[in-house]
C-alpha cells in the first residue's frame, strides 16, 4: 500500500475530481445488484484525523493504493477564488484505476442537512450530466446516514454513482463517494463493502 499526495488535476472534489459509485453499503441496500465478491482480503486500518483528532477509522484492503492529502487553499473553478478543503483520503485497486472510494469530513458542515447541501453544490463538478436516482436514509457503523445514487458521465465513460453522508459525534459529517466506471471488474464491489462495512467513529 501506498500512500502520497492526492493531485487536485487527477481526483477533483472542488478541484479533487470525485465520483461515486453504486455500492452494497452493509444497512444501505442494493446497488448495481451485481452479486460477485472478490475472496476475503487481510485489512489494513486507516484513521482520519483532523488537527490531530481522530474523526472516524475504517479497514482498507491489501492490494489498494490510499492516497492522503492535507488540508490545502484549492482554487474553485469558476470564480478562481482559493477556499479551505479538508483532508481528503482516496482508495483504489493497485490494478483498476475504473474503482474509487474517498472520504472527507467538510469544514463547516455539521448537520446532514448541510452535508446534502454540500453534494448539491459539488455535484456538478463530480460528474457531467448527473441524474439522482435515489436518496434513502442508512446506518453505517451504527451512525445515522444517508445514501445518495445517480449517474452521469466522466473523462468521456458512464459512471453510477453513491454518496453517503455518514452523522458523526462532534457534531460533524462525513462524506463518502464511490466510483465505477463503465468497463470495471464488478467483483470489486466486495472490497468496497467491506471498507463501508468497518466504518467505525472514532471514541
Amino acid at each position: 500500500m501506498s500512500e502520497r499526495d492526492d493531485r487536485p488535476a487527477r481526483r477533483g472534489w472542488r478541484g479533487l475530481a470525485l465520483a461515486c459509485a453504486t455500492v452494497l453499503v452493509p444497512g444501505i441496500g442494493l446497488g448495481f445488484g451485481l452479486g460477485l465478491a472478490r475472496p476475503a482480503e487481510a485489512q489494513v486500518p486507516v484513521t482520519y484525523t483532523e488537527a490531530g483528532r481522530a474523526l472516524f477509522t475504517f479497514d482498507a484492503p491489501d492490494f489498494w493504493t490510499l492516497r492522503s492529502g492535507g488540508d490545502r487553499l484549492v482554487a474553485d473553478p469558476e470564480t478562481d477564488v482559493a477556499r479551505p478543503v479538508a483532508r481528503i483520503i482516496g482508495l483504489q485497486p493497485t490494478a483498476d484505476d475504473h474503482v474509487w472510494v474517498g472520504f472527507i469530513v467538510p469544514r463547516g458542515v455539521t448537520t446532514m442537512d448541510q452535508a446534502a447541501d454540500y453534494l448539491r453544490d459539488i455535484g456538478p463538478h463530480l460528474v457531467r450530466d448527473p441524474v439522482m436516482t435515489g436518496r434513502t436514509a442508512a446506518r453505517v457503523g451504527g451512525l445515522d446516514a444517508m445514501r445518495f445514487t445517480g449517474s452521469g458521465r466522466r473523462n468521456g465513460r458512464g459512471v453510477a454513482f453513491t454518496a453517503v453522508t455518514i452523522e458523526l459525534p462532534g457534531p460533524r459529517v462525513a462524506v463518502s463517494v464511490t466510483v465505477i466506471e463503465d468497463g470495471a471488474d464488478p467483483a470489486w464491489l466486495g472490497p468496497v463493502n467491506e471498507i463501508y462495512g468497518s466504518f467505525r467513529a472514532a471514541r
